[in-house]
């Protein structure tokens, strides 16, 4: 009898739990599904990977930024990959590709194959667009997920998230090729718990509990400012580059497509001024190292006179606050700093745009200059949402890429 009640109790403490989980996760939903976060609404589309970091979930079929999303076996948002039976265009790239916020039948490569059929080429296009990958991730996915699906021509069209500093998962100050992959074991488990409201609760809850610093450069980061981007300008330049060489040994066809980027600008600034504010900053590094906190503030306010949009000042007017405990005021200048830092990204994207013509010129590669292309259309908005979009090609935007795109694969089926 005494068993018996030992497992009468331990069952009823198990139902008792059940019931209690199931509580909390109905609670939790509910709080989830409030949330406006952008940031968390892609998030819910990904899964962690050991090797790419992450990857689209496969067999969605949800509402992604006012548009049906729906992904096949595999996790791209295309219909299932049946066995090769004709010419196999596979386009590799960021959300551009994917098509954030766009109709699947709105995406380039819909349009791309569409176009390729009705002038009679016997092709299939597939969209392997993954949301948030850098030229790092998209060679490892080449060498590691799309070579197997025996491709005779790509695309290529990285550069958005190259530039960035932060990542959908593991962000830190470090690049994209720093990041040691996971081990699989870890990843089952993550990506199980994070099947779970309760736990997307618990770690939206945990993260906001960190500064603003924390959040955005890492929890181990120190008082200097990192000018890291995911993939260096130098790194770029030798993942384009891996990239043709591995599209030649396996006889593969290359394109590359030049992306838009709509940044906006700031003010360019005179020689004399930049010189003024670069020794002005040098000086600002050498008064923290020595906690003169004074001398740095002002010098830090002087250089905002200069350019009201320098990011570095931000942050560490955000360190000095810190210092001085004032946490609000602290999370406000870091907020700045990820904010301006759109400005920084304006200029550096053109560099990273400069080194794909370069590269493709050199090695005798096709490519679609769809950033130049885009500036014809002065009157016309090609981008998702004018308020906040400055990256994702709205239907018009893709239909350009996708004429471009045919325009230059015809002439290679033609042989011109």
């Amino acid at each position: 009898m005494k068993i018996l009640k030992i497992f009468a109790l331990i069952f009823f403490s198990i139902i008792v739990s059940l019931l209690l989980f199931v509580f909390l996760e109905f609670i939790s939903s509910f709080f989830i599904g409030q949330n406006n976060d952008r940031l968390q609404d892609i998030i819910r589309l990904l899964e962690q990977d050991s090797v790419l970091f992450w990857k689209q979930r496969p067999n969605l079929n949800v509402e992604f930024q006012k548009q049906k999303v729906s992904t096949n076996s595999i996790g791209f948002r295309n219909s299932e990959i049946k066995q090769k039976e004709k010419t196999r265009i596979i386009c590799l790239g960021a959300s551009p590709t994917f098509g954030y916020g766009v109709k699947y039948e709105d995406t380039y490569p819909y349009v791309l194959g569409k176009s390729l059929q009705e002038g009679e080429f016997d092709v299939e296009v597939i969209n392997a667009g993954e949301i948030g990958y850098s030229s790092y991730q998209g060679l490892n996915f080449l060498k590691n997920k799309i070579i197997n699906l025996n491709p005779d021509i790509i695309t290529v069209s990285y550069v958005i998230n190259d530039i960035d500093k932060y990542r959908f998962f593991r962000s830190s100050y470090l690049s994209d090729k720093e990041l040691k992959p996971l081990s699989k074991i870890v990843i089952v488990i993550s990506n199980f718990i994070y099947n779970f409201n309760i736990f997307k609760l618990i770690n939206k809850i945990s993260k906001s509990k960190l500064s603003k610093r924390q959040q955005y450069y890492g929890k181990n980061y120190n008082n200097q400012y990192t000018e890291n981007r995911r993939v260096s300008l130098e790194d770029y330049e030798k993942n384009l580059k891996e990239f043709i060489d591995f599209a030649k040994e396996n006889d593969i066809k290359i394109f590359f497509i030049v992306m838009p980027v709509n940044l906006p600008t700031k003010k360019v600034l005179t020689e004399q001024e930049n010189f003024k504010l670069n020794n002005l900053m040098l000086d600002v590094e050498k008064s923290l190292q020595e906690r003169k906190y004074n001398e740095c503030k002002s010098m830090l306010e002087n250089i905002l006179l200069i350019d009201p949009f320098y990011t570095k000042s931000y942050y560490y007017l955000g360190v000095l606050a810190e210092e001085e405990n004032n946490i609000d005021l602290a999370n406000e200048y870091f907020e700045k700093a990820k904010n301006f830092e759109i400005f920084d990204c304006a200029t550096i994207s053109l560099e990273y745009n400069d080194v794909m013509r370069k590269v493709a010129l050199s090695n005798n590669i096709t490519f679609c200059d769809c950033a130049k292309e885009f500036k014809k259309y002065n009157g016309d908005y090609l981008f998702v949402d004018p308020k906040y979009d400055c990256f994702h090609p709205n239907a018009k935007g893709h239909s350009i890429i996708a004429e471009m795109l045919t325009d230059k694969i015809i002439k290679y089926f033609e042989g011109a």
